[in-house]
């Protein structure tokens, strides 16, 4: 009977090498997602949270329709029914007043008639900071926008050469008409600034327009890609390579995937959008102070 072959001597080397190998891949396969999942904000985006940590639609409400209970002092001893206003009730359009109103609970000018209230607005300051008080109010005025635009009828050019000469506001203006036509901020956030919840995606939310996830999804901005994105409701480049399945995977596996527009969209619109979506990139996020300036030009009316 013949002895058995005994192990090569570098066997238990080259094995203990391959598992190293293959727990430092999983390894950092593990890190560089955790890395990739690390959340992106914007003003407005963290407006909206903070508005609702801090109880604002306790006496708000979230629409003009959704009426909050409040009396006022007519006379001595007799009150009458005073519904609070909504948040966009008094179309409120310049930073410095909205931050007022959440610092100090009223501006001064109002002191008095706000006295007579039975229910009256706390005073934020010693609760949040400039700068949370600047995001509340970036966040108000980009929905103050969502409710007051009528999308209209923006006719595009024949061909997306019509669109080229397009740049600055003129861009901003044209881009945004389409982007609401088109239902893209319903999913990206108010003016593409993010914050919609998108379970079992890789961060949870749908990333907005004006940051590095946008970056990221569309090979680091170039417009072919992004035309793609807006065709097919997927990115090419960012499903190939190396992690090409873990993108796949969570792509596939979210609960909002985004649809195409081939067939919705012509030419033209899809070249205005590419153009649009680089020049929030370019813009980043947007402040409270840059939408109160963006406001007249957006809503004209």
């Amino acid at each position: 009977m013949r002895a058995p072959t005994p192990p090569h001597p570098q066997a238990g080397r080259i094995l203990g090498l391959l598992l190293i190998a293959g727990f430092a891949v999983a390894v950092g396969v593990t890190v560089f997602v955790q890395l990739e999942k690390r959340p992106e904000s914007s003003p407005v985006s963290r407006g909206a949270r903070l508005a609702e940590d801090a109880g604002c639609f306790a006496c708000h409400g979230r629409a003009e329709e959704e009426r909050r209970f409040n009396l006022r002092l007519a006379s001595p001893g007799q009150w009458r029914t005073k519904n609070n206003p909504s948040l966009w009730e008094g179309e409120i359009t310049e930073v410095k007043v909205l931050a007022d109103w959440i610092a100090n609970g009223v501006p001064a000018d109002e002191a008095e008639k706000h006295r007579q209230l039975f229910i009256r607005m706390p005073a934020y300051k010693d609760r949040l900071t400039p700068g949370q008080i600047d995001d509340i109010a970036a966040w108000i005025l980009a929905e103050g926008l969502r409710f007051r635009i009528k999308p209209g009828g923006w006719k595009p050019a024949a061909s997306g050469a019509g669109t080229k000469a397009l740049a600055g506001d003129e861009l901003f203006i044209a881009g945004d008409q389409l982007a609401r036509q088109t239902g893209c901020y319903q999913c990206h956030g108010e003016l593409g600034q993010g914050g919609v919840a998108n379970p079992d995606s890789l961060k949870g939310y749908i990333p907005g327009f004006q940051g590095r996830d946008f970056l990221k999804l569309t090979a680091n901005g170039d417009r072919t890609e992004i035309l793609h994105w807006i065709e097919h409701g997927r990115g090419r480049a960012i499903e190939a390579g190396l992690l090409g399945g873990i993108a796949k995977k969570y792509f596939d596996g979210q609960a909002i995937p985004m649809p195409g527009y081939r067939d919705q969209l012509t030419s033209a619109e899809k070249e205005l959008l590419a153009d649009f979506l680089l020049l929030l990139n370019k813009t980043g996020p947007l402040s409270a102070q840059e939408i109160e300036r963006l406001l007249p030009l957006l809503d004209p009316s």
